[in-house]
């Protein structure tokens, strides 16, 4: 009995060669990925600048802690964990992943360093990678399926309820553990039937149990197993390379460079335009941000980043006393917009359209108390208080401005004051006080000094 034949090797029929299936998949499959981002970033390049190359020590912690350790996921901690093992299992298995898609044409394809005991000491922690990647899939497609946390409501108002693109991903992910360990699980049955011995494997790991469901099967089934299994995982990767730009899931792509790219500095309120100093401001011929392409480069990567976990909704003090405002849809209803404006055909004309009137509503962007809640809660670094600003900024210039604003900014117009109280009448409050001199802290010190030494 002779040892399984790899897809590099194998002839479909007798005749065709399995590996020009797997050159096929993978060129078919990174050409499909680079047009679809080439037309995600179209807006990301007709967008306003944004400076995010400073502080670039304080942007690598950022990418360390926020982004590789996951820090701020624990404070939900149930879906925090998941979401750890999940994307700590990505980490170590993309790895194989990448090296399965030269096995299919070099079948002795190992890759440098991983010949030895380094890629038996990486097999063995892949193989309870991709059981725990598993595992934590199906309790969270439970979560997110039958149990519904609150938080992932999606009220009608703002469209469609997004848990079945979740939970479908759930199942590509886990079609991908499974399609894996099931192809290295029969070419280790099969040896084992060869040699009359059992490799070591990581007990109770996918790989171990998939060997011992199918080491009673016949040579010929092991064959076609490992072939079929390898194919799956094959057109499973590049299918989820590819659907990964096309919905919330786009963060597996994007927010390394969202996290880079955060915020650095608290309480900071972006400029009204980059380069252009206050005696410019009356020049300018719109102010803030009105339609999509006004939004800045790094706000655009934020609408693609958004997991949609609904943390900074959650959080948001207007939204939960019922506020007509929740975060979490003012990233994902222009996430949306830029889907329709920037479509996979290239031969569709932009429609940019005033935002306030297309997507958002005045009551919804004048409810923010711009306290810092949803982006400190955030995980991916998406940042809201520049955008609603901007977006206020837009609107005042358009005249879209509350009732209850109106008194005081023409009152700033016309007297220079919230109040509307004459200059000369300014100072009328403090006539009828009493005031303690109050000396400064410097002035205090030097005359303590001067009296210790009189003394």
């Amino acid at each position: 009995m002779t040892p399984l034949i790899g897809p590099a090797n194998f002839m479909f029929f007798g005749f065709f060669p399995a590996a020009i299936l797997s050159v096929v998949i993978p060129v078919i499959g990174i050409a499909l990925f680079t047009y679809i981002m080439a037309r995600r970033i179209a807006p990301l390049v007709r967008s306003a600048p944004d400076n995010r190359f400073d502080n670039i020590p304080e942007r690598i912690k950022n990418l360390i802690v926020i982004w590789l350790a996951q820090w701020r996921q624990p404070r939900y901690m149930v879906a925090g964990v998941l979401h750890i093992v999940i994307f700590a299992g990505f980490l170590i298995l993309s790895i194989r992943s990448t090296s399965l898609v030269i096995i299919g044409i070099s079948h002795d394809f190992v890759l440098p360093g991983f010949d030895g005991i380094i890629g038996n000491i990486y097999n063995f922690f892949k193989d309870y990678a991709a059981t725990a990647v598993l595992v934590a899939c199906i309790v969270a497609a439970f979560r997110r399926g039958i149990i519904r946390p609150e938080r992932y409501a999606v009220p009608a108002k703002y469209g469609k309820d997004h848990t079945a693109e979740a939970v479908f991903v759930l199942g590509v992910i886990s079609t991908l553990m499974i399609s894996e360990s099931l192809f290295e699980a029969t070419e280790l049955a099969a040896e084992m039937q060869h040699t009359g011995h059992a490799e070591f494997l990581a007990p109770l790991s996918l790989v171990w149990i998939f060997r011992e469901m199918v080491s009673g099967l016949s040579h010929s089934t092991l064959q076609g197993l490992h072939i079929v299994m390898y194919y799956i995982h094959d057109l499973t990767f590049f299918f989820f390379l590819c659907f990964l730009p096309m919905g919330k899931h786009f963060h597996v792509i994007t927010s390394i460079f969202n996290v880079f790219f955060m915020r650095v500095k608290k309480g900071n309120i972006k400029p009204v335009k980059h380069g252009v100093s206050a005696e410019e401001l009356d020049n300018l011929e719109s102010l803030g941000v009105k339609k999509l392409e006004d939004f800045t480069w790094k706000h655009i990567l934020d609408f693609y980043s958004c997991a949609d976990c609904g943390r900074c909704s959650d959080q948001c003090p207007a939204n939960a006393v019922g506020r007509p405002l929740s975060p979490r849809f003012i990233t994902i209803k222009a996430r949306d917009l830029i889907f329709r404006n920037y479509p996979l055909k290239s031969d569709v004309i932009y429609k940019s359209k005033l935002l306030v009137e297309d997507i958002y509503t005045e009551e919804e962007i004048w409810s923010c108390t711009t306290c810092g809640a949803c982006e400190q809660e955030c995980p991916l670094g998406i940042e809201y208080i520049d955008k609603i600003v901007d977006l206020r900024r837009g609107m005042v210039d358009e005249g879209m401005v509350p009732q209850s604003l109106q008194k005081p900014l023409k009152a700033l117009e016309k007297r220079g004051n919230p109040y509307g109280i004459m200059e000369k009448k300014r100072s009328d409050w403090c006539t009828d006080k009493e005031f303690l001199p109050v000396l400064p802290d410097n002035l205090k010190q030097r005359f303590i000094t001067f009296s210790v030494f009189i003394i």
